[in-house]
């Protein structure tokens, strides 16, 4: 395929008098060339940071990742070592106290000797399952190959050093022996045994149809990979973390007994040794990303107010750990701390909304003594936490369409924001660690790259892993657009235009307009290097994103406005900004498309029958009939907190689907799916596309064998921009490179 050469002039970028710089726009070539710099750990001295970069192996059609290394002391820019190779998934990275090595997870193949005794199996299978993740560390000290230290059957999720660096606290399933002898069952490669499913929450996307296993801790000594249970019993624990000094192990655990149906989500403590368990919170939060202050005496943690409610704002809160209370049998200690747990949706009414009704969540019987310490922050703590000091911690939380660094002060409960200072990026992760601290920041003009973090907010750039790729592709910056939006009063919406690389927006005249509808829909779209958005900028087109109503981070007033009452206000807002940029004079009226995957998906199917101001839509892995999602996807929480229960409420449902609107469809739609989308189940689409042939409107519906709600291989994404382009060119969109259509879907 042919590149396209735009001139980038000194007149638009520099100087006049400067050359003249020549940069070719992105193709369909360059996806397989894009490297992920996802995670970061710094090494306790702060002067080295373990990061993992993701790529892809163009002719096996997968990614893998790798550990790296970069040196945090450095003034500018510098490479990466690389630390793993090979065909696995290596990741979450962590350093043991005095940094001389580096533990991390990767589902490489098992260099154990299983017959010579040395792992210690004690998960009750015969076989690790396939592609589970186990812990491995290098020795950073010494060098030579990683040392895998752990071997269990189903995995481990997740690890935590001891502060003496002797041992780790690891998180895995553990099933008992007449569970592992129905996963052998259902495992067998020749002769699958049936799936018995006992579970509410009994799918989910990504992992399938769900068992009954729980997740237990267990304590690893490094020397000798002896393992020790820490927990069992009906419930899982997560999210292990050891106290400062040693002597016990926070966890996060929700032991209501009827987990599927809520997400109270409490902190635990047990002693190293296993016994002496306490418990931190009471059964009215959702705690997650928990971490001991430094002195031990304080708790931090990222919970909700109303922990089943997503569209509320996630803060930082603090507990003292001197409040804990003990429990004398924490395997026993489920179901206990609640005067009802709830879970079963009364048949009768008698008179209430049906959507209170339906939210029978569990009744604690006290509240968890702890302070909020973001009071009055507009988006959600993401996390990490990480504390600075016995006083101070960082975070990343998003405000106005980025995410960005929080400083957090413990004792006044006072934060701000100190990064980035710019308008353009997002913080992606972070860490601190022996006064330094680190981010990633994705940036649309350099993507993801690491950084260097003061305490007052200046950064200084450390890696330049896509300076050479970038070096000779243009690229387009996106510009921030501000509208009224026309069902909020005074409320005002922000948008991103990407226009195509080297035009300005004084330059840009009646261009094709691609509307890109972001998910979730509490979500946003953020200045980021996004390639969908920067392959569309160099077709020609103008790209606009809009964060309409239901997007987090700009106040919880903004997003919970959706609650409920879905479709219009989202699509009100979405064709204000198609109004703005068209009255601008940067977008062609006669050439507007639209898409979108997931929420964009669903916000795309709303659109298409709403308005006919679109020549042609594409809508990726969307919705179509609420009644019929309800128990074939995997939301049913939401489902309920948002409109109640189908049968009881079954109008609503209806009303606020985008199947309300489908006597009105005559936009041409091509729709894309998976065939495991357990979040956008397939049969949504399947509807979707037999209703408007059956009116004869123009579509077309394309299936990816064994694709989740996700894309996950690079020919799938080749193959999904492709139809995309060739779908908007048939009607009046810029023609496709080469004449090129695809006529079958690639098989993943």
């Amino acid at each position: 395929m042919a590149r396209q050469v735009w001139n980038w002039t000194a007149n638009i970028y520099g100087k006049a008098g400067e050359s003249v710089v020549e940069k070719t726009v992105l193709t369909l070539e360059d996806i397989v060339d894009q490297r992920f710099v996802r995670e970061v750990a710094l090494s306790p001295d702060g002067r080295r940071a373990a990061v993992v970069v993701q790529s892809f192996r163009k002719r096996e059609d997968d990614r893998v990742e790798h550990l790296y290394v970069a040196d945090v002391t450095a003034d500018g820019p510098g490479p990466l070592h690389q630390l793993t190779r090979g065909l696995g998934h290596d990741g979450s990275p962590a350093w043991s106290p005095d940094g001389g090595q580096l533990a991390f997870l990767s589902t490489r193949p098992d260099d154990l000797d299983v017959a010579a005794g040395k792992p210690a199996d004690e998960s009750g299978g015969d076989e690790q399952a396939e592609d589970k993740a186990q812990v491995w560390v290098l020795n950073i000290a010494w060098g030579g190959e990683p040392r895998q230290l752990t071997r269990r059957a189903e995995g481990v999720a997740e690890f935590a050093w001891a502060p003496d660096g002797q041992a780790l606290v690891i998180a895995s399933r553990d099933p008992t022996p007449e569970q592992a002898a129905y996963l052998k069952t259902i495992r067998d490669k020749k002769h699958p045994g049936p799936l018995v499913l006992n579970r509410v929450q009994h799918k989910f996307d990504g992992a399938g149809y769900l068992d009954e296993v729980q997740t237990h801790l267990f304590v690893v000594e490094v020397a000798t990979r002896t393992e020790r249970q820490l927990t069992s019993g009906p419930a899982s624990e997560r999210q292990p973390r050891w106290s400062p000094d040693g002597a016990c192990i926070l966890f996060a655990s929700n032991r209501t007994g009827d987990a599927d149906n809520n997400d109270r989500v409490d902190l635990w403590l047990v002693a190293a040794d296993g016994t002496g368990a306490r418990r931190l919170t009471h059964g009215d939060v959702g705690a997650r990303g928990a971490q001991f202050s430094p002195d031990g005496r304080h708790v931090a943690f990222i919970t909700g107010r109303h922990p089943e409610n997503s569209y509320e704002v996630s803060h930082v809160a603090l507990i003292n750990v001197a409040d804990a209370v003990s429990v004398e049998n924490l395997a026993a200690c489920v179901g206990v701390g609640w005067s009802t747990v709830g879970g079963v949706v009364p048949d009768a009414l008698d008179g209430r909304d049906p959507v209170e009704a339906a939210r029978v969540y569990p009744a604690p019987l006290r509240a968890t003594p702890m302070r909020i310490l973001t009071e009055g922050i507009l988006g959600p703590v993401a996390g990490p936490l990480r504390w600075i000091d016995g006083e101070h911690l960082w975070t990343i939380a998003g405000d106005h369409g980025q995410w960005r660094v929080l400083a957090v002060e413990m004792a006044g409960a006072q934060w701000q924001f100190i990064a980035p200072r710019e308008r353009i990026g997002s913080v992606a992760a972070l860490d601190w660690a022996g006064g330094t601290g680190v981010m990633i920041w994705d940036r649309a003009d350099t993507a993801a790259e690491l950084w260097r973090l003061t305490d007052g907010g200046e950064a200084s750039r450390l890696t330049a892993v896509h300076d050479q790729w970038l070096a000779t592709r243009g690229v387009s910056v996106p510009h921030w657009i501000q509208f009224d939006s026309p069902t909020a009063g005074a409320d005002r919406v922000e948008g991103l235009v990407f226009f195509p690389p080297g035009m300005t927006p004084a330059d840009a005249s009646r261009l094709p307009l691609l509307v890109s509808i972001h998910g979730g829909p509490m979500s946003f779209d953020a200045p980021t290097f996004a390639f969908d958005e920067q392959y569309w900028a160099a077709r020609g087109y103008l790209v606009l994103q809009v964060n309409y109503h239901g997007s987090t981070s700009y106040g919880e007033g903004f997003c919970q406005s959706i609650q409920g009452d879905w479709g219009w206000r989202e699509h009100a807002d979405v064709m204000a900004g198609v109004d703005f940029v068209v009255e601008q004079g940067w977008a062609d009226p006669e050439r507007l498309y639209c898409t979108g995957f997931s929420q964009g998906g669903i916000m795309t199917n709303w659109a298409v029958g709403h308005t006919d101001r679109f020549r042609a839509a594409v809508s990726e892995h969307g919705m179509w009939d609420y009644v019929t999602a309800y128990g074939t996807d995997d939301c049913h929480l939401w489902w309920q907190d948002d409109l109640g229960v189908p049968w009881q409420n079954q109008a609503t449902y209806r009303r606020v689907a985008p199947e309300s609107g489908v006597a009105s469809i005559h936009t041409p739609l091509l729709i894309l799916a998976g065939e495991l989308d357990w979040r956008c189940p397939l049969t949504q689409s399947e509807q979707l596309y037999l209703s408007l042939k059956k009116r004869g409107v123009p579509t077309e519906l394309v299936v990816y064998p064994g694709e989740h709600h996700a894309v996950t291989k690079p020919k799938r994404w080749r193959d999904r921009l492709e139809r995309l382009d060739a779908w908007l060119a048939r009607y009046g969109g810029i023609p496709v490179p080469n004449g090129h259509v695809p006529s079958t879907p690639v098989s993943s």
